[in-house]
């Protein structure tokens, strides 16, 4: 199919902005070849992901909202989510494994200044399903407090009902459909993050200190293809490359090696 990757840009120009749009001007909008252009919207058309019609000498594009036309733009949202800089697959895989565990929101939406400046303090996130209330909030507020205290943000949670015009509204991190299967180093991980959280939470305690070092340190021991026959070995392996002796810095280790574990 010559024309799939002028096909990708129309559709991700008819997701950018909901409106409609005469032919010419989306194919310069798109930045794709006319011939391919045509094609595409010949494509497109026939099997039902946008309409064409008529006004006067030229043909408007109209977007069909429906699941399967939706399943491009699900498509784009995940490749800007593995896009996303810094610590923000980090953050967005902890809170997907959260959101899994309740039944009622059905999508996650990133939107907001995080998408579209380099530095922020906070982080707004849509949370989309049917007759959702305020109440339903309440289970988040644990990983919330975790997620805020170990990146230094605040996330703004949103609510709104399961239809399109919500869903279109930033980037989808989330669906209920989702399979989340994690792997050994990223089990480990968790703990680390629980007991790190947990310390913090406690005053700093110093035997939660430790605990979560020495995860961090079998996290760091797993992503080397080290293998530690003892905590000792694992503790002096992860030693050698940081010198770790508060939870300030525990935590900035933490997260600088979440991000090269789930990205």
């Amino acid at each position: 199919m010559k024309y799939q990757k002028s096909m990708m840009k129309i559709m991700e120009t008819l997701f950018s902005e909901d409106k409609e749009r005469i032919v010419e001007s989306l194919i310069k909008e798109s930045r794709t070849g006319r011939n391919s252009s045509f094609e595409a919207l010949d494509f497109l058309e026939k099997r039902g992901f946008i309409e064409l019609t008529k006004v006067g000498n030229q043909k408007k594009v109209i977007l069909v909202k429906d699941n399967f036309s939706f399943q491009f733009k699900y498509y784009l949202d995940s490749i800007r989510v593995k896009e996303l800089k810094g610590f923000l697959q980090l953050l967005i895989n902890l809170l997907n494994l959260e959101l899994s565990k309740v039944s009622k929101f059905k999508y996650g939406v990133l939107f907001g200044s995080v998408l579209t400046n380099k530095s922020f303090n906070d982080i707004d996130i849509l949370l989309v399903g049917d007759g959702l209330k305020i109440s339903d909030l309440k289970t988040l507020d644990k990983m919330r407090k975790m997620i805020e205290r170990f990146f230094g943000v605040i996330l703004n949670f949103h609510l709104g009902s399961s239809n399109f015009e919500e869903v279109s509204r930033g980037i989808v991190f989330y669906q209920s459909s989702y399979i989340l299967e994690l792997s050994n180093i990223q089990k480990q991980y968790l703990e680390f993050f629980d007991s790190f959280c947990e310390g913090i939470f406690n005053k700093n305690d110093r035997s939660l200190f430790e605990i979560s070092l020495l995860n961090l340190a079998y996290v760091f021991c797993s992503l080397n293809n080290f293998h530690p026959k003892s905590k000792k070995e694992a503790g002096n392996y992860f030693y050698k490359k940081y010198k770790i002796k508060t939870f300030s810095e525990l935590n900035k280790r933490g997260i600088e090696i979440g991000k090269k574990i789930f990205k």
